[in-house]
């Protein structure tokens, strides 16, 4: 049954479409950096196998195809060393246009220039240049499948009849064969990043609200000085009554409140950019993107529908202007900010918080 078990996680789907959503800009900047090796492996292959060709007679009839390859391979190098790692449409595109250009060039090489030989670049290209890449299973199965049907009508075009059954027997049993290699390894590799964006939520996510935590805090403090140019904001968020909702009403509802917070800070300022560094508390960094008074609008406004959805929460913000950030003195002073809005709070509430920090 363990071993059933293993098989069904291995040959079913490798994550689920959310999943893939997260993996993919990994993915995408794995196979650009694949896309540039294996260009520039190939059209150096094709150079050393043109410059042979002067000298062997028999490779001299696929000049034409050697040189054709070259500028091919050159071509994709040049659009994908141009192409940004987030540009993913664009680096799909460039990762099938390699394999097929790699499928394509075995698959005439060993049909049109090869007519009385038994048929061997094609099945090392259908095992090899799928590998290279990751992507899902069934996309990259059906690129083999639609490159053996080529390599098909080639030989039945081409092949001397001695040829052509061994020539199609080959072809079609390695495509068989990489695509459940294919399968297999994709599987594995797209679940392996799959647990990498796990175990990086663990160490970075606040499992309850979903925004960064404190540890993901401590890492950015050195990091947005070095990040803006022009300013950056603080906002220094506390719930007020937590403790109390906590035991009047039950952690649930203490958790429903957190989370209530947290998904507007979210929607007004940006996932990335919120973190929870403590039980009630929250921090929103803003570099380079908005005045102080639309800030300062955003945080209104955010505080007015956390009121209508009576979540109370005491707010601060604090600005410094680039090249030279204090964090330290920036987080403060919008921590001071936050205490007096919470003061005039509890003021305006009638409610006695002296002897308590929160």
């Amino acid at each position: 049954m363990a071993v059933l078990e293993r098989l069904k996680s291995l040959t079913g789907p490798a994550c689920t479409a959310e999943q893939w959503n997260e993996i993919r800009p990994a993915v995408s900047s794995e196979n650009r950096r694949c896309i540039l090796v294996v260009t520039a492996a190939f059209g150096a292959m094709m150079a050393i196998m043109l410059v042979a060709s002067r000298f062997i007679m028999r490779m001299r009839a696929a000049t034409v195809l050697y040189v054709a390859m070259i500028f091919i391979a050159l071509a994709i190098f040049a659009i994908t060393a141009h192409v940004k790692p987030e540009d993913e449409h664009d680096i799909d595109i460039l990762v099938y246009l390699t394999i097929c250009t790699t499928l394509v060039y075995s698959t005439i090489l060993g049909t049109a220039f090869c007519t009385d030989q038994v048929a061997t670049a094609y099945p090392a290209f259908v095992l090899a240049a799928p590998l290279l890449f990751t992507d899902q299973a069934s996309k990259i199965g059906t690129c083999i499948v639609a490159d053996t049907l080529l390599f098909v009508v080639m030989a039945l075009a081409f092949d001397e009849p001695a040829f052509v059954a061994n020539d199609i027997m080959n072809s079609c049993i390695f495509a068989g064969v990489s695509i459940g290699i294919n399968f297999y390894t994709l599987n594995v590799k797209i679940q392996q990043e799959c647990t990498k964006i796990r175990l990086s939520d663990l160490s970075s996510k606040d499992l309850l609200t979903h925004v960064r935590n404190r540890n993901s805090y401590e890492q950015m403090l050195s990091e947005y000085p070095l990040r803006c140019r022009k300013a950056l904001c603080c906002i220094f968020a506390d719930l007020n009554g937590l403790h109390e909702l906590n035991e009047v009403a039950g952690h649930a509802a203490g958790d429903a409140m957190l989370k209530c917070v947290s998904t507007e800070l979210k929607t007004a300022f940006g996932e990335d950019a919120v973190f929870r560094i403590g039980g009630d508390e929250f921090v929103v960094f803003i570099c380079d993107r908005s005045s102080e008074k639309e800030i300062a609008s955003q945080v209104e406004e955010v505080y007015r529908r956390l009121e209508s959805s009576s979540c109370h929460v005491s707010f601060g913000i604090a600005w410094q202007k680039a090249p030279i950030v204090d964090m330290a003195g920036l987080i403060k002073k919008a921590e001071r900010q936050m205490y007096v809005s919470k003061r005039r709070y509890y003021e305006q509430a009638g409610i006695d918080r002296r002897g308590r920090r929160d």
